[in-house]
């Protein structure tokens, strides 16, 4: 396994995704005593959805959190596949978040106008040694092809290695994204990624295991700070004893 790696393994329904609220509280309070604000970048997908419902719950100093996204889909932010009105509807909406410290990726026909505008809005985020954004914590689902925010199998955002953002086309979902890149993840203090469901087995296994080639855009992340693995049963089915 990795050395940069945790991963904690969680046999009930509902255990993941508490043990995940209860570390991002942990992470965001933590934030906020050392550097009075919590700037975290936000995964879509269905896997973090109950994380952000349950966040509904907990008191916060919500006016020093700053919500950004890792990923967002070439559609408006009112279209059912928005990432951002996923957690809108999950999160935003029902805790007292100044709107000003909400930040999405507005997706616009210019697709590169996206992007250099979001370049702009990560200007918010402190910065890490070589000059990019340094998030408290990004969270990442992970897909059955092992991909990560929007770095998909033999993409060009994979080689990207000189700025925070960019737009990707994604072949075989025939649709533009904008996504973060791997020196922005690489340089998160914390990185939190949930992965469930048996079709993602074999890809746990070989990254936590560190064997084989890195054939997965997720088995390229080379995190600075603390990477934490949460897995369900079966995500985690082909893990061995000594991994």
């Amino acid at each position: 396994m990795k050395s940069q790696y945790h991963y904690q393994i969680y046999l009930e329904p509902g255990q993941l995704e508490r043990a995940a609220t209860r570390r991002w509280v942990e992470l965001a309070r933590e934030s906020i005593r050392a550097r009075n604000s919590f700037h975290v970048a936000l995964a879509g997908g269905s896997t973090p959805k109950p994380v952000y419902h349950l966040l509904q719950q907990e008191e916060l100093e919500w006016d020093k959190v700053h919500l950004y996204w890792g990923d967002e889909r070439d559609v408006p932010a009112d279209h059912p596949e928005s990432n951002y009105l996923m957690v809108k509807e999950a999160l935003i909406d029902h805790v007292p978040i100044p709107v000003d410290n909400v930040h999405p990726i507005g997706v616009q026909a210019d697709i590169e106008k996206s992007v250099e505008e979001y370049r702009q809005v990560l200007g918010n985020v402190h910065r890490s040694p070589n000059g990019l954004p340094c998030f408290d914590l990004v969270m990442l689902g992970m897909g059955d092809d092992g991909h990560i925010a929007s770095l998909f199998p033999e993409s060009s955002a994979l080689t990207v290695a000189d700025t925070a953002v960019v737009s990707v086309y994604v072949e075989k979902l025939n649709s533009w994204r904008v996504t973060l890149t791997y020196p922005v993840l690489n340089a998160a203090r914390n990185l939190m990624l949930l992965v469930t469901g048996e079709a993602k087995a074999p890809i746990v296994a070989q990254v936590l295991g560190g064997d084989g080639d890195e054939n997965y855009p997720v088995q390229k992340l080379a995190p600075q700070g603390r990477a934490e693995w949460y897995l369900d049963q079966a995500a985690a089915s082909q893990l061995s004893e000594s991994t």
